[in-house]
């Protein structure tokens, strides 16, 4: 048996051709570019690796006008500027062709990458939290681009670590589409029930994609199967992302962000070993002179610009209410002075910090309450129930890193005092942290008290990584 020939460019050109027939292709476009590959086939869409005449590779998308109507300025590309999308760069038109021609981003599709690296929880993450960042370039224009064809293949890791995200196709008018989702678009498996039809897709069409592929990251395909283990925070930020209901989704992409890097267990474990360091190099300084002794009684680990020392608590609670403010768009703490209640702290765990309301609203019903991956609070508190000193450090400790008040930590106390052991040593890791700097009362504390424990805490786990 002879061995196979090797094509030379010029043969590989000429095998190119004699399976597509160009002449439908607009002129002026065969004319600008040499075709150098066929990188896939649609309904009506081709798409080609393409090369200028300085050997500059870019893609080529070419519409059957027959199947796609592309009027004037159509590819949403021409709007757009961003280092992780691709740039609209030409467009050729004929009587039955539109070839609209984008730049080409270099690197891996995220399916590739997948299979050929072993991604742990934290790569699998922080890919996520950057593709969050594209996708939220999109979501928060004046007029939304949803993208609507989220998946590993149109996911792109480049050479220098950032994601891109290609094929806007979908994202345009269809020739026998309406104002409304009436056809589906999308890969199957991706796609939101909405894209169906069942709906006007949103930018939760979207993070429900996302959804979707953070689940094929971390278990290797995209159908939910219960018998794979998903580690549970990350488990639950799925959950949310693929509502079949979007009311019950994210509404915003940068809530998904914020999800992801909670339910992180490497950033977590990373967050505790730094503030023990930091523990231990304060500590070390403080042995020095009496003014260190000082420090020792009123110190937390805060950035130097962060809050003085010197801020009696008044000043302290007026500036932690306006750092929730600024950080998470919110007004839950207006009325600092008002008591605060239950609900309010569930709605802070729930809107600011992206955890499930099943996950927040449940609780044990049996027995003595206990740490369990099915409830965050052990207990099953009316919403209209005031908020202890105790509760808010609890939840602002567990909501960072849930380890530091899991059961095995409980052996740390040096007696029972019938109070929760998890809420204890959370108030232990507080009190040597700063976290409870400035909150005074015990029962009944305020909003803006509320508000002083969960910036406190954001400040000392920031502090740390």
């Amino acid at each position: 048996m002879n061995s196979p020939r090797a094509l030379n460019p010029d043969d590989l050109l000429d095998t190119i051709v004699a399976v597509y027939d160009y002449g439908d292709y607009p002129q002026d476009f065969l004319a600008s570019y040499d075709i150098m590959e066929c990188l896939g086939e649609g309904v009506g869409c081709d798409t080609f690796l393409v090369q200028d005449a300085e050997e500059s590779q870019f893609i080529a998308k070419c519409y059957d006008k027959s199947v796609w109507e592309l009027e004037g300025s159509d590819d949403i590309l021409e709007s757009l500027d961003h280092p992780n999308l691709p740039k609209h760069i030409a467009r050729f038109d004929n009587d039955t062709m539109t070839v609209v021609v984008r730049t080409f981003m270099e690197g891996t599709p995220l399916d590739r990458y997948a299979n050929a690296k072993d991604l742990d929880e934290q790569e699998i993450v922080s890919i996520c939290a950057k593709l969050c960042d594209v996708i939220g370039y999109l979501h928060h224009r004046a007029h939304p681009i949803i993208h609507r064809d989220i998946k590993p293949a149109n996911v792109i890791v480049r050479p220098d670590g950032s994601v891109a995200l290609i094929d806007f196709d979908i994202a345009r008018v269809y020739r026998a589409g309406s104002e409304t989702d009436t056809r589906f678009f999308g890969t199957v498996a991706y796609a939101p029930p909405e894209q169906y039809g069942f709906a006007q897709t949103d930018e939760r069409a979207d993070i429900y994609s996302l959804g979707v592929l953070l689940r094929f990251l971390l278990t290797g395909s995209p159908r939910q199967n219960k018998n794979v283990r998903v580690y549970r925070p990350l488990e639950k930020v799925i959950s949310k992302c693929t509502a079949f209901d979007p009311a019950k989704r994210y509404s915003d992409i940068d809530q998904v962000k914020r999800a992801l890097l909670a339910a992180n267990p490497q950033s977590q474990g990373l967050r505790i070993a730094g503030i023990v360091v930091a523990a231990l190099v304060v500590f070390g300084l403080l042995g020095f002179a009496g003014v260190q002794i000082y420090r020792a009684v009123t110190w937390s680990p805060f950035n130097s610009d962060a809050i003085p020392a010197v801020l009696n608590d008044e000043e302290r609670i007026a500036d932690a209410v306006s750092y929730m403010k600024d950080k998470y768009n919110t007004d839950l703490f207006d009325n600092p002075d008002d008591l605060a209640t239950v609900g309010l702290l569930r709605h802070v765990l729930i809107d600011l910090y992206g955890l499930d309301r099943d996950y927040v609203y449940s609780f044990q019903e049996e027995g003595l309450p206990g740490e369990s991956d099915d409830y965050f609070m052990a207990w099953g508190w009316d919403d209209d129930q005031t908020v202890r000193k105790e509760t808010a450090v609890y939840a602002a400790v567990k909501v960072h890193d849930p380890k530091l008040v899991a059961e095995d930590q409980w052996s740390k106390l040096p007696d029972d005092n019938g109070e929760y052991p998890g809420a204890r040593v959370a108030m232990l890791f507080a009190d040597e942290t700063g976290i409870t700097t400035g909150v005074n009362r015990p029962y009944d504390i305020t909003k803006g008290e509320l508000a002083l424990v969960f910036a406190n805490a954001d400040r000392v786990f920031e502090a740390a990584e």
